[in-house]
């Protein structure tokens, strides 16, 4: 199935995220991604910058304007991904498991005095939508609904204790495809109108597909 036909699963594509969100969920999720992409700014006018979506769109990344930096963190999902499609990781958090993670996912991604506030911040978010909007996480998080029952099932104190122990979780969603990137940065630079929904359409359905394959493994 590709990612279009699996986006016809979910609800209408919500390009536009204020005609579809409650403001007590849009308004956080536009923080979080505004404080996000304000990091990763401030990430790529590091030497060198520690992440290769932040490297390989070092100019773009680093032309960005404080008005295509907003329009950026208007993107009708979380611009940030703490494996959401990963059922095994959330169920080996769950029951205690010990955990064989690469050292990035160790480490935080992040860095400075805000970055393990954030971390806590995008969980928590995560973790609320989880309990208490099931339909609507499933596409401003892309989560699978198995990890959405689990992320659902933790306590706030276990919350803490993910964001204290994994902060590596939290990254840049699609930090791997730059690509997705680009596209996202050209239309907030350009102010192109059209260029913007299609790139909120083509995130909903990349999530769709993500979803899609975390159910398929379980």
């Amino acid at each position: 199935m590709s990612a279009k036909q699996t986006a016809r699963a979910l609800p209408p594509p919500p390009v536009e995220a204020s005609d579809w969100l409650e403001e007590a969920v849009l308004e956080p999720m536009l923080e979080i991604n505004g404080q996000c992409v304000e990091l990763l700014c401030a990430m790529a006018d590091s030497t060198p910058a520690p992440l290769a979506m932040l490297r390989e769109l070092s100019p773009l990344w680093r032309s960005l304007p404080r008005e295509a930096r907003a329009r950026l963190g208007h993107m009708p999902y979380l611009l940030l991904d703490a494996g959401f499609c990963d059922e095994a990781r959330w169920q080996k958090f769950r029951h205690g498991g010990v955990q064989d993670v690469p050292r990035a996912l160790r480490a935080g991604c992040f860095a400075g005095e805000r970055a393990a506030g954030f971390t806590r911040r995008v969980l928590v978010y995560g973790w609320h939508l989880a309990r208490a909007h099931a339909s609507v996480a499933r596409v401003v998080l892309g989560i699978s609904p198995v990890c959405q029952a689990r992320l659902a099932a933790l306590s706030l104190r276990e919350i803490d204790l993910l964001c204290e122990q994994h902060p590596g979780w939290v990254r840049p969603r699609w930090e791997t495809r730059p690509l997705v990137w680009r596209q996202m940065l050209t239309a907030a630079l350009n102010a192109d109108e059209v260029a913007l929904r299609q790139a909120g359409l083509r995130g909903i359905q990349l999530l769709a597909a993500e979803a899609l394959a975390g159910r398929r493994q379980a």
